[in-house]
């Protein structure tokens, strides 16, 4: 009875998926006996100790886009030479030929071309010209359901709601607290340079 036993579970355990399964755990073993204890606290999962992962490289710092920013209330943003932030008209004004620049997925920093100043915006929601790029000049850029793009604070909300980039009917900037996204004065075009 005992030899009868071991040969009908012989047999089966040569079969082709059990030996599969066999080569896989040996595999699996080998390849965590590989890695240094480093490579061993990094990588919880030994099945894939070198895991594809999509890359962001080119978004990050080094895709800029020249480009005129035009907002629905019919203006330019401008970043005038003392880095004052304000709306133009004339579309062949140097300043309000602008760099956006990808810092980070999603997260941009736009820089006058002219002017060499960033767009910031403070904790209070006020745009001005910084001429060193900080936190302050990052904005989270969207494009919404309508195809214009918002550019929101990456650094600073108002009682928990984004502030927006934004220009008024006349021009002027507009405070980041009386901004949301449904508003026209925050929704722009970014127009290529030629």
């Amino acid at each position: 009875m005992h030899k009868w036993i071991l040969t009908w579970i012989l047999p089966t355990l040569f079969n082709r998926s059990y030996l599969y399964i066999i080569f896989l755990v040996g595999a699996l073993s080998l390849a965590c006996n590989d890695m240094n204890p480093e490579q061993m606290a990094t990588n919880v999962n030994c099945s894939s100790p070198e895991r594809h992962t999509r890359s962001y490289d080119y978004m990050e710092g080094g895709n800029v886009r020249v480009r005129r920013l035009f907002c629905r209330t019919q203006w330019y943003v401008k970043i005038d030479k003392r880095g004052k932030i304000k709306g133009g008209r004339d579309l062949n004004n140097n300043y309000s030929v602008l760099e956006i620049r990808t810092v980070a997925v999603g997260i941009v920093a736009i820089k006058g071309v002219a002017s060499e100043y960033f767009l910031a915006m403070n904790k209070s929601g006020k745009l001005y010209g910084k001429k060193v790029c900080n936190e302050d000049c990052n904005f989270v850029e969207l494009i919404q359901e309508n195809h214009y793009n918002t550019y929101a604070s990456a650094n600073w909300t108002h009682k928990g709601k984004e502030m927006y980039i934004a220009l008024k009917q006349n021009g002027a900037p507009k405070r980041g607290q009386k901004t949301s996204k449904e508003d026209t004065s925050s929704h722009f075009l970014p127009f290529a340079v030629s």
